[in-house]
């Protein structure tokens, strides 16, 4: 195994707290500030991530202990209807944050009433049933949310915008309730953000196929709008609940005078529905992708994609739960298998694995599972340059400990 399945000295430091947290004699809470109006809560995770055949989210087939989070959030009701809150993130992932501190979300929120609310300031973007939450480990069985609808290498980007939000909660009588969100604003990618990563890496392969010389220290990732809505529906039925999620943006890349890439999103819909009973828990989410993309002025692809699931967990006891996730992804919705010319030889992704979760205490919870993946779409030719294949594993541990 090579030097670089070793953890860093940082990464050793922050596993070695993450225990020492872990094996506290007594449980965390919440920290309270000023009475109950200011509360302070807190996660921190590590694991350990390997995979087989393919690299996943970066270099991986060596094992990397580059698995690690921590947040501090608070919150400070000023009234009883003005809330400031924020979180700060540190994210050491392979597709993510490298080693940085950035604000995950930042907000200044007026609930009117129930029916009327506002946020202002980087709001979390609705994006099926969980993208709000992703940040929580704690409140999901996996370690990995299903890919084809919650892709990794888009989470540091797709979390949370600039701009604000409207929400609301709305009585629908005898039938339940529905929460709604109205959401628009600018998208801020980070230097480290995959998506400006990715389109260095454009300039680089398009510079040797060329024989070109355009250096990618100018190149600059930008979002020009991005906006959308949310309809969660909780019906009277105990352990039902459905939602309907709706993204638009656009994005460009410029080099100089030169337009490197533009991808617009022309809808992007996830339908999600979700039902618990005695236990077991049942998820299922659709999604389809409409989008445009150009590179250096000459469209690339043009069409929807399709992406679902299936989750299915049980719970014997109420410390543990094995989870069963099938997952399919496919680049062209009409198209699933593409023309033999094209240069994505497997442009699906067919994604069968099984999990475990275990809380061992109040606070803390250790999850375990492993993926077996047929094709290499979504980004595995950027994390594999020198060739994919098309059947490939991996498979991740992890310690989580949150306040």
């Amino acid at each position: 195994m090579s030097s670089s399945s070793f953890p860093s000295v940082r990464a050793q430091v922050l596993f070695l707290a993450t225990l020492f947290c872990l094996l506290l004699p007594t449980s965390l809470r919440a920290i309270d500030l000023a009475g109950d109006k200011v509360q302070l809560h807190g996660f921190l995770t590590q694991g350990y991530m390997e995979s087989v055949n393919n690299n996943f989210l970066g270099d991986t087939m060596d094992g990397t202990f580059r698995l690690t989070e921590i947040g501090i959030n608070i919150n400070a009701n000023l009234t009883d209807k003005l809330r400031l809150g924020g979180q700060a993130l540190y994210c050491n992932l392979p597709a993510a944050s490298t080693g940085t501190v950035r604000a995950d979300w930042l907000v200044a929120d007026y609930h009117f009433s129930d029916p009327f609310g506002v946020r202002l300031g980087k709001v979390k973007m609705p994006m099926g049933l969980y993208n709000m939450e992703r940040d929580c480990d704690f409140l999901r069985p996996l370690i990995f949310l299903p890919q084809s609808i919650y892709d990794e290498t888009f989470r540091d980007s797709w979390q949370a915008l600039w701009g604000g939000d409207m929400y609301g909660n709305l009585l629908l009588s005898k039938w339940g309730d529905i929460d709604y969100q109205l959401f628009g604003g600018r998208i801020q990618y980070e230097d480290d953000a995959l998506a400006t990563l990715a389109s260095t890496e454009f300039v680089n392969r398009y510079n040797k196929l060329y024989s070109l010389f355009l250096s990618t220290e100018d190149l600059d990732r930008q979002n020009n709008y991005a906006y959308g809505a949310a309809l969660f529906f909780n019906p009277t039925l105990k352990g039902l609940r459905g939602a309907m999620t709706l993204l638009v943006l656009d994005d460009e890349s410029w080099l100089n005078e030169y337009q490197v890439s533009s991808l617009r999103i022309k809808s992007k819909v996830v339908a999600s529905l979700e039902y618990s009973w005695k236990e077991f828990s049942w998820t299922a989410e659709y999604s389809e992708t409409d989008r445009r993309q150009e590179q250096f002025q000459v469209t690339t692809l043009d069409g929807p994609s399709q992406a679902w699931y299936m989750l299915l967990s049980y719970s014997p006891i109420e410390a543990l739960t094995f989870s069963l996730l099938y997952d399919e992804y496919y680049r062209l919705k009409n198209n699933h298998h593409e023309s033999a010319g094209s240069q994505n030889l497997y442009p699906w992704r067919k994604d069968l694995a099984a999990s475990l979760r275990y809380e061992i205490a109040e606070n803390w919870t250790f999850k375990a599972e492993w993926h077996t993946v047929d094709g290499t779409a979504l980004y595995s030719g950027y994390f594999n340059p020198q060739g994919t294949e098309r059947y490939w594993q991996y498979g991740a541990l992890k310690l989580s400990f949150n306040f």
